[in-house]
């Protein structure tokens, strides 16, 4: 297995992190892609937000 990640790979393992935790070289490689990649950034954080957002209406019920 390669370490470097596609942006592929990476939106993912951003989406497979919502629902489990992630092992420690998933984390690690996904780190790593996040550090050289802004359009990856971006979608972690727009994924990030979207999950606060959602938690939030399910609250307000």
């Amino acid at each position: 297995m390669k370490f470097k990640l596609t942006c592929h790979q990476a939106h993912r393992l951003v989406i497979e992190r919502m629902d489990r935790q992630l092992g420690s070289f998933e984390r690690v490689r996904l780190r790593a892609h996040l550090v050289i990649c802004d359009a990856c950034t971006i979608f972690n954080r727009q994924m990030r937000l979207l999950r606060r957002a959602m938690r939030q209406l399910g609250q307000d019920d």
